[in-house]
């Protein structure tokens, strides 16, 4: 018997199906600790682009900024900010550097490295220090926000106490950082220079060479837009160009320090470019390699530490080493004088050779190895380290004179300049595992 009738229904008298009603089981899962950020998320936390989420008021970062505007006054901006760039960038080079030389900006080069980075560099510590105080007191932020804001300010801050310890042997050098000087010294420093030699030398094609992308991009977009003047157009072409070499010096320099034909080549590195010239090379050190030292006084005004209270200015570097220590000549030329003065203890005065080569004075010592008249190669031992004259313990005075000469039997300085701004001295004594500063490269 059919189960449905005349009607296409279903038969009443058939059995009927139990209906079964399931169980709904939930399964909570636990939070995550920090939620999914897509890739326009993070670029939105950091404020390189604005965050979309619906009633957002985040405004555009700087660089967002930048990239987007487009005016005349920035197109002609930006080109000057790449020929310049490429000026910096041609001091990583052998070629730019002879060329720097003969036009007569090669000193002025090192003076604004020596002189400007160190404030850049408290200028960047100070940048950091707002970025994390921001990042604590924004407590309506996202945490991951405030994660990439304590992340930008810790690198914000190695850089800048990077910079500052690489340049710290510089005249102009910020209050705050002199701490970090004195912490610098011996084996420390020596573990610092072996780090260095591996960074400085790709940092600054790294940096230049992604700004000079960054601006090759802007130029690309700049002279792409619609309904721009045919003149921006063509200051833009003509930033892409500049913009483009300096990304290809940038690569160059990279490249020839990695291949070892900077080493071969014989040249040294300061802050990431080839140096002036060999002239660095002509100095050696004071000492043999790790003796155990530190700088104790800079060239410059000071307190004298015989009579407290009592302003002089220290004509010299003091390099505090263990009584009795070989002192080496830093180059090779003829003693002029060596004998005891009342100052100086025991000092020897080693002219240079070279007409604008200055006469090396190295004072202090507890015994001289050579008479004036002597001839010596950089590297003899020229005396031992003490504390004679006025000292307070025993180091090695390095003192410069320009104009150093002899009267009536006595040499006179005739005005000392700073060690530390004379490059092959300054080489000199950055190579030691004892200066006041890591090593240049």
């Amino acid at each position: 018997m059919s189960r449905y009738d005349d009607r296409g229904g279903q038969d009443p008298r058939a059995p009927q199906k139990r209906r079964v009603r399931a169980r709904t089981v939930v399964i909570r899962q636990p939070p995550p600790l920090l939620p999914h950020l897509s890739l326009e998320d993070t670029l939105a936390a950091v404020g390189i682009r604005p965050n979309r989420a619906a009633g957002a008021t985040h405004s555009h970062g700087l660089l967002w900024r930048w990239f987007a505007f487009e005016s005349s006054g920035l197109v002609i901006g930006n080109a000057v900010a790449s020929a310049l760039l490429l000026v910096v960038a041609m001091t990583m080079t052998a070629p730019g550097m002879r060329l720097a030389v003969a036009l007569g900006i090669g000193p002025l080069v090192y003076d604004v490295l020596n002189d400007g980075l160190p404030w850049l560099a408290l200028a960047l510590f100070g940048a950091a220090l707002l970025k994390a105080a921001h990042a604590w007191l924004d407590i309506r932020a996202h945490v991951a926000t405030r994660i990439l804001g304590y992340a930008l300010a810790l690198v914000l801050a190695i850089a800048a106490l990077w910079i500052e310890t690489m340049l710290g042997y510089a005249g102009v050098v910020p209050w705050m950082f002199k701490p970090v000087l004195a912490l610098a010294g011996g084996e420390a420093t020596a573990r610092i220079a072996a780090v260095n030699a591996n960074l400085v030398s790709y940092f600054e094609p790294a940096l230049i060479g992604g700004a000079g992308l960054l601006l090759l991009a802007k130029h690309f977009k700049s002279g792409v837009a619609r309904r721009a003047p045919l003149y921006r157009k063509r200051v833009a072409l003509g930033g892409i160009a500049l913009a483009g070499a300096v990304a290809a010096v940038a690569a160059h320099a990279a490249w020839r320090h990695y291949d070892g034909d900077d080493r071969r080549d014989g040249f040294g590195f300061a802050i990431g470019g080839e140096t002036l010239s060999g002239e660095d090379r002509v100095y050696g050190s004071l000492f043999a390699p790790g003796v155990p030292c530190h700088v104790s006084s800079l060239y410059g005004w000071r307190d004298d530490p015989l009579e407290p209270g009592r302003n002089e200015k220290h004509q010299g570097v003091d390099v505090a080493v263990k009584e009795g220590t070989p002192v080496h000549a830093m180059t090779d030329g003829r003693v002029m004088f060596a004998e005891f003065d009342g100052g100086l203890g025991n000092f020897v005065a080693l002219r240079a050779p070279g007409n604008d080569a200055p006469t090396v004075v190295n004072g202090h010592m507890s015994r001289l190895a050579v008479r004036a008249g002597d001839v010596v190669h950089r590297g003899d031992v020229i005396g031992y380290a003490g504390s004679t004259g006025r000292s307070t313990g025993p180091h090695v005075h390095v003192q410069l004179c320009p104009s150093g000469h002899m009267v009536r039997g006595g040499f006179v300085c005739g005005g000392s300049t700073n060690p530390y701004e004379n490059w092959p001295t300054l080489a000199a004594l950055a190579r030691m595992s004892c200066v006041s500063g890591p090593q240049i490269y």
